[in-house]
């Protein structure tokens, strides 16, 4: 059932939830290192688990399964942690590589297949600038974990092989966490308040798990304080993936949505720009601190071409993308001359198209020396047929008459709906000629009806207008004489 827009805030499961967490998260600052903090850590994080899992389904959220599963995938988080106190607090070990770590490892790693399915099914098309943006933030912290996490643990002598291979697979795990949490802010679809706190959960958790691993790179002594810090932005993460569960959003976040090509905001443009700022900064950093001894020359190096290239594959993507907007608009601008020269009722040019092209058709005549005739066509007594039939009737007949005439002329004959019922033609031809086939089109006319003509030739020097008002006023000279009949203009 949706929320009715009148509930307040404090009424919504989601807000009650995330207000009980932070409670309990500050009340976890006051509890002492022994089995109490494992419990109070456990039981909010539980809480989280149980709270996405619940809301799930009441929610009816989209592809429900896939979000159990990942509320599952937090829970072998939960067992590694259990693990760890029991081997810490009741064996009084410190095992490494220890069997915490294979519930962590297979509980992150599973996480990540469950995101890809869930990004999969959100993001069904092909977005390649989407792609590229995600790479090029996920290659810059692919570069700052090579320099402080993955080198050092690669050279680590005091470390088994499995230990090296526990040590690296914490940050390349997160690496691909950091990508998927980039694809998501940046691919499009729905963002509210369900996809909010599930971004602002996946933050929460790289956030305290980098923290974690520089302090441990650093060999930072955390006290009491700072441990529950770290702590509290895991428990942060799982309280606000509960929240997303709770959120009536949820239900929507995994439907597939039309990805379509999006403004470069400013804080994408922020984002990406100090992305690619971090190989230099790194390359700066060591020669500052080393006496221009460059340590980590190779990778940094790598990374800056890296950055480079991808850059240029941004902009490309860009260059096609206004390419093909352009095109578009193109088009677009084709098609909407092409309707503002055309009558909608008959489907002919209308008097906007005759303007443009009367004058062409004079200098085509003059530059190859034709002769050119210029008609103007009356339907007879239209307005009694109108009141005797009806406006539909008259439409229609206009319709009929303009197909019937237009299958009787020539290719470069121009015929235009003049406006109301009289009309327009352009032959290049003699006056005789002309009268010669206005009299085989008058008997074309549908339903029984006539119509007038008046034709003026073309003297070679004489403005447009000149030569319509001349034919205009031969019409009025054959309907005076009695009408379905062609006259032709004196010069």
């Amino acid at each position: 059932m949706r929320l009715r827009r009148g509930m307040s805030a404090v009424g919504r499961p989601w807000f009650l939830y995330t207000a009980v967490l932070a409670i309990a998260i500050l009340g976890y600052f006051r509890v002492p290192d022994t089995w109490a903090q494992t419990a109070s850590y456990d039981a909010i994080a539980v809480s989280g688990i149980l709270a996405m899992a619940i809301g799930v389904r009441r929610n009816r959220a989209a592809a429900a399964g896939l979000w159990i599963m990942l509320a599952g995938c937090k829970l072998i988080a939960v067992c590694g942690d259990l693990s760890y106190a029991w081997y810490a607090r009741h064996l009084h070990l410190s095992l490494y590589p220890a069997p915490a770590d294979g519930f962590y490892l297979t509980g992150g790693a599973l996480e990540i297949v469950v995101l890809v399915l869930i990004l999969r099914r959100r993001l069904p098309a092909r977005d390649p600038g989407g792609v590229i943006e995600a790479v090029i933030l996920t290659g810059s912290a692919a570069l700052v974990a090579w320099v402080f996490l993955l080198k050092p643990a690669t050279q680590d002598d005091g470390l088994t092989a499995v230990g090296r291979l526990v040590a690296i697979s914490y940050p390349i795990i997160d690496l691909l966490l950091v990508m998927l949490l980039a694809r998501i802010l940046i691919g499009g679809g729905v963002r509210n308040g369900a996809f909010r706190l599930l971004a602002c959960g996946m933050i929460s958790y790289l956030v305290a798990d980098y923290a974690w691993a520089f302090t441990n790179h650093f060999q930072f002594d955390a006290g009491t304080f700072a441990s529950h810090l770290l702590d509290a932005g895991y428990l942060l993460a799982f309280g606000l993936y509960g929240a997303a569960g709770l959120h009536p959003g949820i239900r929507d976040l995994a439907e597939p949505v039309q990805v379509t090509d999006r403004g470069f905001s400013r804080w994408r443009l922020a984002l990406l720009t100090s992305a690619t700022m971090i190989a230099p900064a790194l390359l700066t950093a060591q020669a500052w601190s080393s006496h221009n001894q460059v340590a980590d020359a190779t990778a940094i190096a790598g990374g800056c071409v890296a950055m480079f290239l991808l850059v240029v594959a941004r902009m490309t993507v860009l260059i096609r993308q206004v390419e093909r907007q352009a095109s578009v608009l193109e088009n677009q601008a084709e098609e909407l001359t092409e309707l503002a020269q055309r009558d909608t009722l008959t489907g002919l040019p209308n008097r906007r198209a005759w303007e443009q092209r009367l004058p062409l058709a004079l200098d085509h005549a003059r530059r190859d020396g034709n002769p050119l005739s210029l008609a103007v066509i009356d339907l007879d007594l239209f307005k009694r047929f109108n009141d005797e039939y009806g406006h539909q009737a008259g439409d229609r007949l206009l319709k009929e008459a303009a197909a019937a005439w237009t299958s009787g002329l020539r290719a470069g004959d121009l015929l235009v709906r003049y406006g109301g019922e009289e009309f327009a033609l352009v032959v290049e031809t003699g006056g005789a000629q002309a009268g010669e086939l206005l009299d085989r089109l008058r008997p074309l006319t549908p339903s029984g009806q006539t119509f007038s003509a008046g034709v003026a030739v073309w003297d070679g020097q004489e403005p447009s207008d000149a030569l319509f008002a001349r034919a205009d006023a031969a019409l009025y000279e054959a309907k005076r004489t009695g009408r379905d009949r062609v006259a032709l203009a004196m010069v």
